[in-house]
């Protein structure tokens, strides 16, 4: 009798070819989201330089005490501050992408080592 989770499994496995189209794919969107995630980082640090240079010149230029000219450099760069806090989400956002592409990765090497396997298990192509 056989064994009936083996025959389920059985030819579910992608073929090497197929395994290596995947990685090829990834390999290649994992390319692409390193490069976004620089400029990414690069809009990220821009948009933080000009929030804080924005809440200092006010801080600086606005009359009265200190909580007053704090308060008024929050309310006035708060736009600012915003942008900057969006950029660096869409950094953690992109890092969490390339987390999740090098899992994949991951997982189709094991696919493939997985499809080697049952493709020299089967004697398929060998000469004996």
């Amino acid at each position: 009798m056989s064994d009936p989770a083996a025959e389920e499994l059985h030819g579910t496995l992608p073929t090497t070819n197929q395994v290596v189209m995947r990685l090829s794919q990834l390999s290649r969107a994992l390319e692409a989201k390193t490069q976004e995630i620089s400029d990414l980082d690069r809009e990220w640090v821009t948009a933080k330089a000009a929030f804080k240079v924005a809440f200092a010149r006010t801080f600086l230029t606005t009359p009265g005490s200190m909580d007053v000219r704090k308060q008024t450099a929050v309310q006035e760069t708060a736009d600012l501050d915003f942008t900057a806090e969006l950029a660096e989400a869409k950094v953690r956002a992109a890092r969490e992408s390339i987390r999740t592409l090098r899992d994949q990765l991951d997982v189709g090497r094991s696919l493939g080592a997985a499809a080697r396997a049952e493709f020299q298990a089967t004697g398929w192509g060998q000469h004996t």
